[in-house]
């Protein structure tokens, strides 16, 4: 009883929001749009600490406006700046201001972005990416303790005019200012933001039920925003959000808001209603080489080539294309790209050689944890991975659903065994991203996996000028991935979804992330 009541709770402002839309006269021009997080709520609308969630980035690309912006073919131009100076070398940028304002009237300054990046890379700081920054000059330094933040490569020089200087020269750094972590804050000492500078402010915030978005009426461009309101829900049950999405209550549905289960893929299919766009996000199994069964990378190895990942972009994760190493070749070609291909005959081999190595006995072996997060197949995959091990290796693996968001955070912690529990991609196109992760133990690194061999490769190829040097570098760190195995790649990734009949001017990221900042609904009549 107490579900269906709050069911209704949740369910009662989208039939409200929805009657709204109707405008005198009854002609249907809506000016907002329902969406929901099938994930759950944000723990924080702090824009430093949403990069880990797609729902987080989206949400703060309406609520910021950082010194750039990705437009509708995904290429960044400036929004917060206007303009910028480069150096021949490429080391030093002066990006200069525009004039705009936060929620509250104030100016947006140059020494906001400059506290905001050095909180990031504060020794103090909990943000979860903060190695993103560390292409500013002594950014890594300073984030270790072993420089002051003076030291860092950012420095405002007046209201106006924000001096960067990186540690190395870098094609995607205007793609990197497009996104969160590089955003402004009116106030660092604050763990929740007040005030905004994007093209929404956070109108009302319900935890656990609904996040409301308003257009910012100080926003310096918001003669081009066309949505009154950007209104959240907060339902995890896919069968109610369908049901929802049906009945028109709803007016997105699918990734990377609310994903789909086959079987409603499948129904949407029939009658076309389905879109896809390609994303570069990779789904990887994490593998915790801290476990005493997983320290052998022969047993690593035997997980991975064990899996049909053909057979589970077929039936699982669909529209997926079967990942045969860590990067794909759009961003890291290689001589063979066949590394990974199902061969159940080596993977028993390398088994049991792993076993003997570690001096384990297989019987006695405890239940090895596949956990798993709510998302849409997910379940079907752990299912799929944990019998296929099981079935071919006579070990127990026993997969187990947890909440995204803890999920999240024990991944960070290495609290885990396996587990399969999201996509990844790099947030300015470039594989370094990725595979820099694994030079150190770090929060993000979450197999817990080190390699000195490793880290001084992916050293050399961050200062290597010569691109095509670059490129030889990062594949050969990849090949040391793929002999170490700590991650099991299993595909790319190509979304799924529906939405209202007119949405347009939405933009995804290269992490699969969406900017609703300049969507607007046409009716057919326009």
């Amino acid at each position: 009883m107490w579900e269906k009541i709050r069911l209704c709770v949740l369910v009662f402002p989208l039939i409200f929001l929805s009657a709204c839309k109707q405008k005198e006269g009854g002609e249907m021009k809506p000016k907002s749009i329902q969406i929901n997080f099938q994930e759950g709520d944000l723990p924080t609308i702090h824009p430093q600490d949403t990069t880990i969630y797609l729902r987080g980035i989206g949400l703060a690309k309406a609520l910021y406006e950082g010194l750039t912006r990705l437009d509708s073919q995904g290429n960044p131009e400036l929004a917060g700046a206007v303009s910028v100076d480069i150096s021949e070398d490429q080391l030093h940028y002066t990006f200069h201001l525009r004039e705009h304002l936060w929620s509250d009237g104030s100016p947006v300054t140059a020494f906001q972005y400059e506290a905001s990046w050095k909180a990031l890379l504060s020794p103090t700081s909990t943000s979860p990416r903060a190695e993103l920054l560390y292409l500013l000059k002594n950014g890594e330094a300073a984030k270790k303790g072993l420089v002051s933040l003076d030291a860092v490569g950012v420095k405002a020089l007046d209201v106006n005019t924000l001096e960067v200087e990186l540690a190395y020269p870098s094609p995607y750094l205007f793609k990197l200012l497009a996104q969160p972590t590089c955003f402004p804050m009116a106030d660092v000492s604050l763990k929740e933001p007040k005030l905004f500078n994007g093209a929404f402010t956070v109108d009302r915030w319900e935890k656990g039920e609904t996040i409301s978005l308003k257009k910012n009426p100080y926003f310096w461009n918001q003669e081009k925003v066309n949505l009154d309101r950007i209104d959240v829900s907060v339902i995890q049950d896919l069968s109610t959000v369908y049901r929802l999405y049906r009945e028109n209550l709803l007016d997105w549905i699918g990734v990377p808001l609310c994903p789909m289960t086959i079987e409603q893929i499948k129904e949407m299919r029939q009658s076309n209603q389905t879109q896809t766009h390609p994303v570069h996000r990779l789904f990887w199994v994490f593998l915790n080489v801290d476990h005493p069964l997983l320290a052998s990378k022969d047993i690593r190895k035997a997980f991975a080539l064990a899996a049909n990942r053909k057979e589970i972009t077929t039936h699982i994760l669909l529209e997926g294309n079967p990942l045969l190493k860590p990067i794909p070749e759009v961003f890291l070609r290689a001589e063979d790209s066949g590394f990974l291909e199902e061969d159940r005959a080596l993977a028993k081999e390398l088994f049991e050689k792993g076993l003997k190595e570690l001096g384990i006995e297989r019987e006695g072996l405890p239940p090895l944890v596949y956990k798993y997060a709510q998302q849409a197949n997910r379940k079907q995959l752990a299912e799929y991975l944990s019998q296929t091990w099981s079935e071919l290796f006579g070990i127990q693996v026993e997969p187990v659903l947890e909440e995204w968001n803890s999920l999240r955070t024990n991944l960070a912690k290495g609290n885990f065994e396996v587990c399969g529990g999201s996509y990844d991609a790099p947030f300015y196109g470039d594989p370094l991203e990725l595979l820099e992760r694994y030079t150190s133990k770090n929060i993000n690194n979450y197999s817990q996996w080190t390699n000195p061999a490793y880290t001084d490769v992916i050293q050399e190829a961050k200062q290597e000028a010569d691109p095509n040097r670059r490129v030889e570098l990062l594949a050969r760190a990849e090949k040391i991935l793929l002999d170490e195995m700590p991650i099991i790649p299993i595909c790319s990734d190509q979304f799924i979804f529906s939405h209202i009949p007119g949405l347009e001017g939405y933009v995804f990221d290269s992490v699969g992330a969406i900017d609703l900042t300049y969507s607007k609904l046409v009716s057919e009549s326009q």
